[in-house]
C-alpha cells in the first residue's frame, strides 16, 4: 500500500494528536453529584453493588475507548489516501501513461494575413484556430506542444509545455501588432520543424495559415506528419509591385517616377495612383495628406496583368515619397489587401556626371555641356581620346574614333564603319515623323532643324527610331548592343550641328540634357527600395558601434555596425532613419540622419488567394482512460465507510447501555 496525500509521519502526528485527546478524556473522573436522601440505609446495598461490579464497568469503558481510537486512525489513514494493490481477493491497476506526443503549432504572421475578410483579419482568425487547437491538446497529459510564430523568419515563442496558461499566452503574443509586413518564410519553418522535432516520439506540425505560397511537397509533409488548419478565401486584390523615383540628371527640380501596378482579379479595375511628397515624413500619416499630394495618376488596369509605366515631371521639394493605389469609387472591386497598396522611396541626391567630349571644335555642343551645373566637362581631340572608361558620358561630335568599347556615347553625325552603316545621303531632309513619347523628346520640337543633308544610316531591329524624315531616313535614334557592364549604348544624331539651325534653337541644349538622361532612364541611378522583414544593410559613416534606428511611428530596431555599414531589420512599410551622432559631415557639422525605403513590393505577397494543396487537417488525441474499481482506486472512500460502521456500532451499544 502507498500513500498519496499525507505521508506516514504527517498521518502519524495527526493520530498521536487526536488519539491523545480522546484517551485523555476517558481518564478523566467524572464529578459526581451530591445528592440527599430521606433514609441513607435504602442506598447502602446499591452502593455495595456498584464496588462489585466496577472492574467490569471499567472493562466496558476500555473497549469504548478503543472503538473511539480506531475511528479516529481510520479517517486520519483516509487523509493519506492510500493505494492498495489488491483487497479481499480483487485486483486494481494503475492507469497506464500514454505514449508522449510533441505537436509543433506554427502560426502565419506573414504580410498576407493582413487581408480583411469579413470584419477581421486573417491573423485574428487563425489566432482563434490555434487557441482551440491548444485547449483541445491540453487535456491529453502526455502532449507537449511549442507555439512558433511564422513571417519572414520563425520566433519560437515557448519551449516545449503543456501548461495551457503558456500556451494561450504565447498565441496572444503572435504578432500583436497586427501581422507584420514581411515574406512568408515557409522553407525556414520546415527546418526548424525538422531540428525541433528530431528524436522525439509522437511529433507533428500543425500549420496555421492562409497558405498563400507555393504547395509544401507531399514528402516534406508527410516526413513531418504536417496538418493544416486553413483560414481565408479567395478573394480579389490590386496593389504596387515597384515603385521609384530618381531626379533627372540635370540642375532642375524635376523627377521621374517608375511604377509597376498588378491586378490579380479576373476583370478589368479603374484605380489611380496617388504620389505624395514630405521632406521628413517616415509612416503613411506623415504622407497621405490633401496637401502632402503632387500628383494623380488614373488608371485601367487588365485582368490579371501587371501595368509598367513612369510618371515625368513631378515635381516637389525633398527626398521623401510615397505612393498609394486607390480603386475608383464608381469600380465594384473590394481590394482586401491593403498593404500592398502603399509603397515608399528616397530620392538619390543629384549625380555629377563625369562627360567627356571629343571633337576638333564646336562652341554649341561645348556651351550646352558646360553650362550644365551637374556637370564636370572633359574636352579632349580624337588624338587625345583613350576611350570612354572613367566618364557617363562620351560625346562624339563628328570625329572618327574607336565606338566599340562598353560604355555610353551621344554620337553627332557619326562617321560610317563598323558600328554605323551609311546607305546613302539625303538633302535637305525633312521631319515626318516624331515619337514624342521618347525620353530624348521630351520638351523638344525638332520642326525648325533646316540640316542642308544627312547620311541615310541603316537601323536594326531593337534601334528606337525618336525622329525620322520623310523616306524613313532616321535623324535620331538609339540603339544598345550587349547587355551588362559590356553594354554598349548609343544616342545618335545623324548630321552634322555644322551644318543645321538646331543649334541656335533653344530645343538644342534640352536635346544634349535628353541624351544624357537617356541613359539613367532604367535602374541606374535609383536607391532601390527594400524589402520589409529581411535583413538590411546601410552604408553609414561614424564610429557609434549602436546606431538608433528609428521607423514609422517611432518605431525602432535592433542595429550593429560592420565596418562603415550598419544592418539591421525593419518589419514595417515606411522610411527608417539611421541616427549615427558620431557622423559628422563635411562641413564638420553632425551628418544629417540616413535614410532607406522599406517596402512590402513582394508579388508573392500580393497573391493572397490561398493556393491548392491536399493537406490533412489536425486531429487532437483522444484520451481513454483503463477501466478499474473507484472504491479501490479510491480506497479512502473504504476507510471512511469503516469509521462510520464503527460510529454506528458505538452508538448502539451505547444505548444498549452495553459500553456504559
Amino acid at each position: 500500500m502507498t500513500l498519496e496525500g499525507q505521508s506516514l509521519a504527517e498521518l502519524g502526528k495527526l493520530f498521536a494528536l487526536f488519539g491523545g485527546a480522546m484517551v485523555l478524556l476517558y481518564v478523566l473522573r467524572l464529578k459526581r453529584r451530591r445528592v440527599q436522601v430521606p433514609f441513607s440505609p435504602l442506598w447502602s446495598r446499591v452502593v455495595v453493588e456498584k464496588q462489585a461490579s466496577s472492574l467490569f464497568r471499567a472493562l466496558k469503558r476500555i473497549g469504548s475507548l478503543l472503538v473511539q481510537l480506531a475511528i479516529v486512525a481510520l479517517v486520519v489513514l483516509a487523509l493519506g489516501d492510500p493505494r492498495v494493490a489488491s483487497f479481499a481477493g480483487c485486483t486494481h491497476e494503475d492507469e497506464k501513461p500514454p505514449p508522449p506526443r510533441h505537436a509543433l503549432v506554427v502560426i502565419d504572421a506573414s504580410a498576407s494575413m493582413a487581408t480583411s475578410e469579413g470584419g477581421r483579419t486573417r491573423l485574428e482568425l487563425a489566432r482563434d484556430k490555434a487557441r482551440e487547437i491548444v485547449a483541445k491538446l491540453a487535456v491529453h497529459p502526455s502532449q507537449r506542444v511549442m507555439i512558433v510564430q511564422l513571417d519572414a523568419r520563425t520566433r519560437p515563442l515557448t519551449l516545449w509545455t503543456s501548461d495551457p496558461q503558456v500556451l494561450a499566452a504565447a498565441v496572444d503574443a503572435v504578432a500583436p501588432g497586427g501581422a507584420l509586413d514581411a515574406p512568408t518564410a515557409i522553407e525556414d519553418a520546415l527546418r526548424l520543424a525538422e531540428d525541433a522535432l528530431r528524436g522525439r516520439e509522437g511529433g507533428e506540425v500543425i500549420l496555421v495559415s492562409d497558405m498563400a505560397f507555393d504547395p509544401i511537397p507531399e514528402a516534406r509533409r508527410a516526413a513531418l506528419s504536417l496538418s493544416v488548419v486553413q483560414v481565408g478565401a479567395a478573394t480579389d486584390n490590386i496593389g504596387i509591385e515597384a515603385f521609384n523615383v530618381r531626379p533627372y540628371p540635370d540642375d532642375s527640380l524635376t523627377y521621374v517616377a517608375w511604377y509597376a501596378v498588378r491586378n490579380e482579379s479576373a476583370r478589368p479595375v479603374a484605380a489611380t495612383l496617388f504620389i505624395y511628397a514630405n521632406p521628413r515624413g517616415r509612416s503613411e500619416p506623415d504622407f497621405f495628406e490633401p496637401a502632402r499630394l503632387v500628383h494623380a495618376e488614373p488608371l485601367t488596369l487588365p485582368p490579371g496583368e501587371t501595368v509598367r509605366a513612369h510618371i515625368d515631371e513631378l515635381k516637389f521639394a525633398g527626398s521623401r515619397v510615397a505612393a498609394r493605389l486607390v480603386v475608383a469609387a464608381e469600380d465594384p472591386l473590394r481590394d482586401a489587401f491593403s498593404r500592398d497598396d502603399v509603397a515608399f522611396a528616397v530620392v538619390p541626391e543629384r549625380k555629377t556626371l563625369k562627360v567627356q567630349l571629343v571633337t576638333e571644335g564646336n562652341l554649341f555642343i561645348n556651351a550646352a555641356l558646360f553650362l550644365r551645373e551637374n556637370v564636370a566637362l572633359t574636352t579632349r581631340t580624337p588624338a587625345e581620346y583613350r576611350g570612354p572608361e572613367g566618364f557617363d558620358v562620351t560625346v562624339v561630335d563628328a570625329v572618327p574614333v574607336d565606338l566599340e568599347r562598353p560604355g555610353n556615347y551621344f554620337v553627332i553625325a557619326p562617321r560610317p564603319g563598323a558600328t554605323f552603316t551609311a546607305t546613302g545621303v539625303l538633302e535637305q531632309p525633312e521631319v515626318a515623323r516624331v515619337d514624342k513619347r521618347h525620353p530624348l523628346a521630351r520638351h523638344v520640337s525638332f520642326a525648325d532643324m533646316n540640316a542642308l543633308e544627312t547620311p541615310v544610316y541603316a537601323t536594326d531591329r531593337k534601334d528606337e527610331v525618336v525622329v525620322a524624315a520623310k523616306g524613313g531616313a532616321p535623324l535620331l535614334f538609339t540603339r544598345v548592343i550587349g547587355d551588362g557592364e559590356e553594354a554598349r549604348r548609343y544616342v545618335v544624331l545623324s548630321f552634322d550641328l555644322r551644318h543645321s539651325l538646331l543649334p541656335m534653337n533653344y530645343a538644342f541644349p534640352i536635346l544634349v540634357v535628353n541624351a544624357i538622361s537617356w541613359f539613367w532612364q532604367d535602374a541606374e541611378g535609383l536607391l532601390q527600395p527594400n524589402r520589409a522583414g529581411v535583413p538590411l544593410a546601410l552604408g553609414v559613416p561614424g564610429t557609434d558601434p549602436a546606431p538608433a534606428v528609428i521607423g514609422p511611428d517611432d518605431t525602432t530596431a535592433t542595429a550593429r555596425r560592420v565596418g562603415e555599414r550598419v544592418h539591421f531589420g525593419a518589419s514595417r512599410l515606411g522610411i527608417w532613419e539611421v541616427v549615427d551622432p558620431t557622423a559628422v559631415g563635411d562641413d564638420g557639422e553632425p551628418a544629417p540622419p540616413s535614410a532607406i525605403a522599406v517596402n512590402l513590393l513582394s508579388p508573392e505577397e500580393s497573391r493572397i488567394a490561398p493556393r491548392a494543396g491536399d493537406y490533412a487537417a489536425p486531429v487532437a488525441p483522444e484520451l481513454e482512460p483503463a477501466e478499474q474499481n473507484p472504491w479501490l482506486a479510491d480506497f479512502w472512500r473504504v476507510l471512511l465507510l469503516m469509521a462510520l460502521g464503527l460510529v454506528l456500532v458505538e452508538w448502539i451499544t451505547w444505548h444498549r447501555r452495553v459500553t456504559i
